[in-house]
C-alpha cells in the first residue's frame, strides 16, 4: 500500500500517510540533530497487539455479489472453504462488521445456527470438527458498507464524479464487505463473481474466467488460485478503457477513463521495464497470472498492490505539461515490488509491517537507480531520509518492529516507510551488491507463499551469507533512532595526518543505540581521490588518516549509505572546493549545507555557479536553498540572477528560495512566474511564494490566481498555502468559501490549513473547522483535525473527542487523538513559540539589512 502521495514532490516521493500538501522543511537536514524534542508514539491508551490464532487453514474464498449502485448496497454469497488445525473445532468466528448476515449454511447439507455481534459473525458447525476434515460454509449477506468497498456516484455538488465501485482491504476492512477472517497471517485462493451494469467493465485478482451479458447487466468471474491473504481480495468496477503492453509473457493492462489513453500512457508506461527489472534482479519471475492496474476516483491511499490488479489512484493520470517534470514511476514501481514484497511474501501481522513497506520503497528507489542513474538514486534516498528524519525530530521516535498501538494503520509512518527502505539500503553497503542479491533471493525463494516476520529476514540473510547479522537488526530495527554525528578537523601539515574526531551525540537509552557503523571517509588531493574505511562503534572516536599532501576536501560518508544527522564545520575554501569538484552528488549538498552558515560574499558566488551550473538539478536546488536561508541582499540578487535555470525542477527551487526574502525585488521576480511557466509546479510554487513575500499586492495577485486550472489544482492548494503564510486576516473568508463542499478535495484541505494560520480570533475559528470533523471526506477530516492541533484551542477538544468513536478511518482517528494530546498539552507554549518563531524572523531580517549596509560600506572604503 501507498500512503505517500504528496502533489508538491509530483509522486516522486507519493506518499505523507495518505494525505497530501505535507510541508518541506528547508533547512539542511543532514545537519540536524535527531529526536531531542521527539514525543513517544505510543498515545494514552494505546496497547500491544499480537497476532490472531488460527483455529483453522482457510483453503479458498468464494464470493458471489451483486453490486446496486444507486443503492449503494452490495449482496451475495460468500464461501469459505476451510478444514480445522487442530480436533475437536465446534465453531468458528469470523470478522463481519455492519453486514446483514441472512443465513449460514454448510455445503450439501443443512442450515447452521449463527449469531452477530461486535462486528464478529460466530457460526455453530454442528459437531465437532478434526483436523484434516473439509467443510465448506455458504454465507448470505447484504450491507451498504461505509468501508472496505465505495460507491462513487455524482451528487448535486460533483456532478461530474464517475460512477465507479472500488474496494480498500488494508489493514483490516475487508470485514466491512464481506465475512472473512481478517488478518495477514490466513492466506488462501479466491474467485469473485460480480454482477455489474452492462456497460461496465469488472477486475479483480487473478485471471478473467468468463464474462457474460445478461441484459442490463454483465457478470465478471475472476480466478485467483495462488494464495494470498484477505486484505489483498480486490474489485473494481465502472466504466474503463484498456491500455495493453506484454513483456516475456505477462499481460499487462492499464485501465483508465475512456478518453485518458494518453495520460495513462505516461503514467504507467515503464511498467514493462519494472516486470524485467525486477524479475532480474531478485532472481525470482513475475509470480502471478497478469498485471493490471486500474485508477479510480477519490481514493484513499495512493495505491494498493492486490495480487496481480493494483488500484491506483486517478491523480497519477497526467498531460504532457505535467510530464516535463512529474513522474509517476516511484508509486508505480512501489505497488508493483509489493507483488513479491507484501503479496508473495506478506508479513505475518502489521508490527512487521515494513517487510511489506519497506521493501517496496526501496525497490522503487532501485528502480530510479537502474532507469536513471545514480544521482537520482542518491538524491532520491537522500529525500527519503530528509523526510524520516522529520518525522523522528518532530514527531515521535519508534522502533522500526512496533506492536504498540491502536489500529494497525498508525504504524504506516516513516519510520515503516522510509526508514525500513533505508535498512535496506545500508543492507546493501554492509553486505556488497552480491551478497544483498543473494541473500534477498534466497529469502524470497524460501518464503514465497508464506508469512513472514523480520526474523525471518535476518535468518535468511545468515543462511544465504553466513554473516552475523544480530547487532546490524537489534540497533537499526528493534530499537529507534539513528547515529547523530559530529565531526572535528585538523591537518597536521607535520606529520602529514589528518586528524577526524567523531562523536555520536545521541542519547543512549532503551529506544536508542550508540550504533556500530562502518564509514567510508573519502578526501581528494592535486593526486587524486582516495577512500577509507572508519569502523564506528563508540560515542567518541579519533581516526588519524595519512595523506601525502593537505586534502582539498573531505567528504564522510559519500553516497548517503548510512541514516544519521552529520555537524561538520569546514572551511569556506573546503567547501568552496568540494561544491565545485565532489564528484558525489551528497558531497557536493553537504558542501552547499556548508556554505550557507557562511554567508559571505565569496560563498554566495560559489553557491550562484552551482545553480547556474552543476550538472545535476538536485544540487542546483539545494544550493538555491543554501542562498534562501543566507538571505543577504547578495543572496537575493543571486538567486534573481539564476531564475533562468532551465531544469524545472531547480527552477522550482530558485522561486521557492526567493519566498525566502521579504523583499519587494523578490516579489517583483516571482510575478513572472506566476503568470506562466511551462512548468505546472513552477507556477504553483510562485503563488505560494509571493505570499512569503508579504508585500503589497500579493493578496490581489494570489487570489485572482485560484481556480485556475492546473494539474490536480494545485494552483489553488498552493495558493491558499500561501495566503496563510501571508497572515492577511482577508484571506479567512476567501479560505472558508475554499473549504466549502463542492470545491475539489485538495483545495478544501489546503483551505483548512490556511485557516489555522490566520486570525487573533483562534477560539472563533477552531469552532468553525470543528465542523469539518464530519465532513463526508476523509481528507478534509483529517485536514481539520490537524489544523485544530495547530491552533491548539481548548473548544476543539470535545468536537474531536466525539468524531474519534464515530470515524471508521484509522489515519483520522490517530490525527485526533494528537490533536486533542497536542492541546491538553498547552496552547500557552505553543503561542510562545509562534511568538518566538516570529521575533527570532524579524530579528534575523534586522541583522541582515545591518549586513549588507555593513558590507555596502567596507566596499566603499575599501574603493
Amino acid at each position: 500500500m501507498n500512503t505517500r502521495y504528496n502533489i508538491e514532490h509530483a509522486a516522486e516521493a507519493c506518499c505523507r500517510r495518505g494525505f497530501i500538501f505535507a510541508e518541506e522543511s528547508t533547512s539542511g537536514l543532514l545537519t540536524r540533530s535527531g529526536g531531542a524534542d521527539a514525543k513517544a508514539f505510543p498515545l494514552p491508551g494505546d496497547e500491544p497487539q499480537w497476532p490472531r490464532d488460527r483455529v483453522c487453514d482457510l483453503r479458498h474464498t468464494k464470493l458471489e455479489i451483486d453490486l446496486d449502485v444507486e443503492e449503494r448496497r452490495i449482496s451475495g454469497v460468500a464461501s469459505h472453504t476451510l478444514s480445522p488445525i487442530n480436533d475437536g473445532l465446534t465453531s468458528l468466528e469470523l470478522d463481519a462488521v455492519e453486514l446483514d448476515v441472512t443465513g449460514v449454511r454448510l455445503e450439501g447439507d443443512r442450515d447452521l445456527a449463527f449469531t452477530t455481534s461486535g462486528g464478529k459473525l460466530n457460526i455453530d458447525l454442528g459437531r465437532a470438527w478434526n483436523a484434516g476434515e473439509e467443510l465448506t460454509l455458504l454465507i448470505s449477506y447484504s450491507s451498504q458498507p461505509r468501508r472496505g468497498l465505495y460507491f462513487n456516484v455524482p451528487d448535486d455538488a460533483y456532478p461530474g464524479r464517475p460512477r465507479q465501485v472500488w474496494t480498500q482491504g488494508q489493514d483490516e476492512d475487508s470485514r466491512f464487505w464481506f465475512p472473512c477472517f481478517d488478518h495477514p497471517n490466513q492466506r488462501f485462493t479466491s474467485e469473485i463473481i460480480a454482477k455489474v451494469p452492462a456497460s461496465w467493465t469488472a477486475i479483480s485478482n487473478g485471471r478473467l474466467v468468463s464474462s457474460e451479458a445478461e441484459g442490463d447487466h454483465r457478470t465478471f468471474h475472476w480466478l485467483q488460485d495462488k494464495l494470498h491473504s484477505t486484505y489483498l481480495m480486490s474489485l473494481v468496477a465502472g466504466e474503463y478503457t484498456e491500455v495493453r503492453d506484454d513483456v516475456d509473457g505477462v499481460a499487462i493492462s492499464y485501465y483508465s477513463p475512456p478518453g485518458r489513453e494518453g495520460d495513462t500512457r505516461r503514467a504507467f508506461g515503464n511498467t514493462p521495464k519494472m516486470v524485467q527489472f525486477f524479475a532480474e534482479k531478485i532472481g525470482v519471475p513475475y509470480p502471478w497470472d497478469k498485471y493490471s492496474q486500474v485508477t479510480v476516483a477519490d481514493f484513499i491511499f495512493g495505491g494498493m498492490e492486490n495480487p496481480a490488479g493494483t488500484t491506483m489512484t486517478d491523480a497519477l493520470l497526467h498531460n504532457e505539461r505535467a510530464h516535463l517534470d512529474y513522474s509517476a514511476d516511484r508509486i508505480v514501481a512501489h505497488e508493483h515490488a509489493h507483488q513479491r514484497w507484501g503479496d508473495l511474501v506478506t508479513c505475518r501481522d502489521w508490527s512487521h509491517g515494513w517487510l511489506n513497506e519497506g521493501f517496496a520503497t526501496y525497490f522503487d528507489l532501485l528502480f530510479k537507480e537502474h532507469d536513471l542513474g545514480r544521482d537520482e538514486f542518491r538524491y532520491a534516498v537522500y529525500q527519503d531520509a530528509t523526510t524520516y528524519l522529520q518525522e523522528d525530530s518532530q514527531h515521535y521516535r519508534r522502533p522500526i518492529v512496533s506492536n504498540m498501538y491502536r489500529q494497525p494503520v498508525d504504524i504506516f509512518d516513516r519510520h515503516l516507510y522510509e526508514k525500513g527502505a533505508l535498512v535496506l539500503h545500508m543492507l546493501r553497503a554492509y553486505l556488497g551488491e552480491d551478497l544483498f542479491w543473494k541473500a534477498l533471493n534466497h529469502y524470497c525463494t524460501k518464503h514465497r507463499g508464506g508469512n513472514v516476520t523480520t526474523d525471518d529476514l535476518q535468518k535468511a540473510v545468515e543462511e544465504s551469507t553466513g554473516r552475523s547479522m544480530d547487532r546490524f537488526f537489534r540497533q537499526w530495527v528493534y530499537k529507534g533512532g539513528h547515529p547523530a554525528f559530529k565531526l572535528t578537523y585538523q591537518w597536521d601539515e607535520e606529520t602529514k595526518t589528518a586528524r577526524l574526531g567523531v562523536s555520536q551525540t545521541q542519547a543512549a537509552d532503551e529506544t536508542t543505540s550508540i550504533f556500530a557503523v562502518p564509514i567510508v571517509l573519502a578526501y581528494e588531493t592535486s593526486q587524486g581521490r582516495r577512500e577509507v574505511k572508519l569502523d564506528i562503534s563508540e560515542a567518541n572516536q579519533t581516526f588519524y588518516i595519512p595523506t601525502e599532501e593537505k586534502p582539498l576536501m573531505v567528504s564522510f560518508d559519500p553516497g548517503y549509505r548510512c541514516l544519521k544527522t552529520l555537524e561538520f564545520e569546514l572551511s569556506r575554501e573546503m567547501l568552496t572546493y568540494q561544491l565545485a569538484h565532489d564528484e558525489d552528488i551528497i558531497g557536493r549538498i553537504t558542501a552547499a549545507q556548508g556554505l550557507a552558515k557562511q554567508e559571505d560574499p565569496r560563498s554566495v558566488e560559489a553557491l550562484a555557479e552551482a545553480v547556474k551550473t552543476d550538472e545535476f538539478w538536485g544540487v542546483q536546488s539545494e544550493a538555491a536553498k543554501a542562498l534562501g536561508v543566507i538571505k543577504s541582499q547578495a543572496a537575493l540578487e543571486a538567486l534573481v540572477g539564476c531564475a533562468d535555470v532551465a531544469h524545472p525542477k531547480a527552477r522550482r527551487a530558485v522561486v521557492a528560495a526567493l519566498g525566502n526574502f521579504k523583499e519587494k525585488a523578490a516579489f517583483d521576480a516571482l510575478l513572472p512566474f506566476m503568470e506562466r511557466d511551462d512548468s505546472y509546479f513552477v507556477e504553483a510554487e510562485a503563488v505560494r511564494a509571493v505570499c512569503k513575500t508579504r508585500e503589497a499586492g500579493a493578496f490581489d495577485a494570489v487570489t485572482a490566481s485560484l481556480g485556475k486550472s492546473s494539474f490536480n489544482d494545485i494552483f489553488t492548494a498552493m495558493g491558499l498555502a500561501g495566503l496563510g503564510d501571508l497572515q492577511n486576516e482577508q484571506a479567512i473568508e476567501v479560505a472558508k468559501e475554499w473549504a466549502g463542499y463542492g470545491k475539489p478535495s485538495r483545495a478544501r484541505e489546503a483551505a483548512l490549513g490556511c485557516l489555522a494560520k490566520l486570525g487573533e480570533q483562534k477560539k472563533e475559528i477552531a469552532e468553525w473547522v470543528s465542523d469539518y470533523l464530519d465532513d463526508p471526506w476523509l481528507r478534509v477530516r483529517a485536514g481539520a483535525a490537524r489544523a485544530l492541533q495547530e491552533i491548539r484551542e481548548p473548544v476543539a477538544i470535545p468536537a474531536l473527542g466525539r468524531r474519534i468513536p464515530r470515524e471508521l478511518d484509522g489515519r483520522v482517528v490517530r490525527q485526533c487523538r494528537e490533536a486533542i494530546a497536542s492541546i491538553s498539552a498547552g496552547r500557552d507554549r505553543g503561542e510562545d513559540v509562534k511568538k518566538l518563531r516570529t521575533d527570532l524572523e524579524s530579528l534575523g531580517e534586522e541583522n541582515r539589512k545591518l549586513k549588507d549596509r555593513l558590507e555596502k560600506l567596507e566596499d566603499r572604503l575599501g574603493k
